[in-house]
Order: C-alpha cells, then structure tokens, then sequence
C-alpha cells in the first residue's frame, strides 16, 4: 500500500505532531510505501528525503534534503519542483496532526475533495471534538455528565465584557479555569483565582484563539483517560488511566516529563464506567478513528472533560496490541469509511438547470 503520513502543522502542537509521526513511521509496515508529508509551521505541505530523521527538525532549513512541494488530487499527490509534476497514488492517508490545520476538520476536508481515504475523524466529528465549547454542548444534549460553563468569542466579548464577566461569576464562579477553546495540550490554560484577575486571564487566553471556554475549576479533581476505537463497527476501549498532574495537567507533565509511575489499582466497576461514558461520547460526537476521552472525577461524580480525536501517540500505549497492528487498523477503516461513502447517492437529476435556462430565455424575449 501507498500510506502517506500528514504529520507537523500550522499549530502550537507542531513538535508533538512531529514525535507521533516519528513514532508511527518506524512501525509500519516496510511492505508498504511510506511517504512522509511535513506541513511545515507556514502551513506549506512539502516532501524531502530525510523526514523520518527527527534530528533534522532541530534546524529543519538548514538539515532538510531535497525539499519539494505537495498538493493534493484526486486520490493521489501531486509532487513539484521546479515545474515538474510526479503524481504518486496514496490508497491512504494517516493523520498524525495536532491542533489547528490537522486535527481541527481542515486536512480533513482537503482530503474529502482529493477523495484520499483518512485515518481519523471526518470534518464535521473534527470540529466539535476540537471546539471544546461545542463539545460541552453536544455532550449535555446527550445528557453525558460534564463541568458546567460559559462560552463565547472574541467577538461578543469585545461587545459586551461586563455581561461576559456577571455570567461567569453567577454561573460558575471564583476559582474557573480559563482555556482557549480550540487548543490542545493544556496550552493556553489558565485557572483564575479572583474576580479581579479576570479580564487579564481571558485577554491571556484570546491571545491564542478567537473563542474561549471558561469551567468551574475542580480542585482536586483526579482526571483519567480512556481512548476509543471503531473496529467493523464494534467500538473498543482501551485501558483507562488515572493522569498524575499538578492543578491542571500541563504540557510540561504530557510531554516533557517522565511520567511511568506506577498505577493506583482502580475497581472493575469504575472502569466500566468510564469505559461506557468514553464510548457514549465517541458515538455523540460522531467519531472515527482513535480519540482519547479525558475525564475528571471530583466527589464521586464522573465528568467528561474533553475528546481528543487524534491524541498524542495516538494513544497507542494504552491498547493492549502492537502500536503496528493499531495503524493497520486505522488505516483499514479509513479505506473502509471512503468505500462506503462512494456508495452514496450525490447526484440528482433534477432539471433545474434546463427550468432556469428555459425560465431566463422567456423573460429576455
């Protein structure tokens, strides 16, 4: 198979997008033909000769090898330089973006026009699981427990702050957590403390997204995660995990910090539990492909927190098989979805072209 892997971004998540790519490219398959797509932090797609070197990502400019742009076409790469166009036919596409451009329904979309099969959530499953307040609002349409809060854009902010501000304090109240509302990794992420602190936070938290979510902070709230995955229709959830952290889990405790200790045992009937509320928000939010769903636990009351539909690693570490036969799986029903999709009826012969052209022809005479 032809396996391109999109990985990189025009997104604060850009180096760990690289690790997952790094990570996936060594476990595929080499029966296979691996062609690795950087989309670079300008949001330009290119291909070169040494991506799967991490090294070269320290200096990329200077260390990059025969660097040569890429767009896509009809279920195939368009390979250009200097003019000179070499098509290559993908039969598919693993998405290892994170954040915006790659996780957010954009790649996403651009695929669907190329007709390219993906491994990951479709455009609109993309968006509400990236926009963590049309997330909430999926999940509590679906009556899916999670934390209450106030959210809004740039836009109505600037309009109307001190309303903003009455809300939040009669809503949800002192402390609240402030996050930029389509950002991952904890990036952003502030907890207010006060009143006073919290036109300063939320100027913080626009400085890197046009919409912000504000919750109820839960102080000490232990947090777990659980990842799902569709199988010929049968959902499978992994392990679930409880998340050693500070106050919130932050990108330093993700991603840059040894973090194997030890497990604490957790019951039979708790995993279940989350378990089944993981698998309840894949299915609300329409999902495909591998998403991490992250939960808090504060007095006894389970909360979704939020879904992460292409997670670091792709959260391979927390199924009990090869990270290799897990992008196989992906892979597969990603060609699968596209085979069933093309099935589908998109065109309607309905004559209105002919009525409009009759219609316009009367009236000119």
């Amino acid at each position: 198979m032809d396996i391109a892997v999109f990985f990189g971004g025009k997104s604060v998540e850009h180096d760990i997008s690289v690790i997952t790519a790094l990570q996936a490219v060594k476990v595929i398959s080499k029966e296979n033909n691996i062609i690795p797509i950087y989309i670079k932090p300008d949001g330009k797609m290119v291909v070169a000769d040494n991506l799967d070197d991490g090294k070269i990502y320290l200096d990329y400019e200077k260390n990059v090898k025969n660097e040569r742009d890429v767009s896509l076409l009809n279920g195939k790469i368009a390979i250009i330089k200097k003019n000179k166009i070499k098509l290559q036919n993908v039969d598919c596409a693993l998405n290892c973006c994170h954040g915006h451009g790659g996780e957010d329904g954009s790649l996403q979309g651009a695929l669907e026009i190329a007709d390219i099969p993906y491994s990951s959530c479709d455009c609109p499953s993309s968006v509400l699981c990236m926009d963590k307040g049309l997330c909430k609002l999926l999940l509590q349409h679906n009556q899916i427990p999670s934390v209450k809060g106030v959210y809004f854009d740039k836009c109505k902010y600037v309009q109307d702050k001190q309303s903003i501000w009455n809300n939040i304090e009669t809503e949800i109240g002192m402390p609240c957590i402030i996050k930029p509302a389509t950002l991952g990794s904890s990036v952003g992420i502030v907890i207010c403390e006060n009143v006073q602190d919290l036109e300063r936070s939320i100027e913080s938290a626009f400085e890197f997204d046009s919409k912000v979510l504000v919750e109820k902070y839960l102080s000490d709230a232990r947090e777990f995660c659980c990842a799902v995955i569709k199988n010929s229709s049968t959902l499978i959830a992994s392990k679930v995990i409880e998340v050693a952290k500070s106050q919130i889990y932050t990108f330093e405790e993700k991603y840059l910090q040894n973090n194997s200790n030890s497990q604490k045992k957790l019951s039979q009937n708790f995993c279940k539990k989350v378990e089944d509320m993981a698998k309840e928000a894949y299915s609300a939010l329409g999902c495909d492909g591998i998403v991490r769903v992250d939960f808090l636990l504060k007095d006894e009351k389970l909360y979704v927190n939020e879904l992460n539909s292409i997670p670091g690693s792709l959260s391979f570490h927390m199924f009990d098989i090869s990270f290799g036969d897990l992008i196989n799986c992906l892979l597969r029903e990603g060609m699968k979805r596209r085979s069933e999709r093309n099935k589908l009826i998109y065109k309607f012969n309905s004559q209105a072209i002919e009525k409009y052209l009759t219609l316009t022809t009367n009236i000119k005479k």
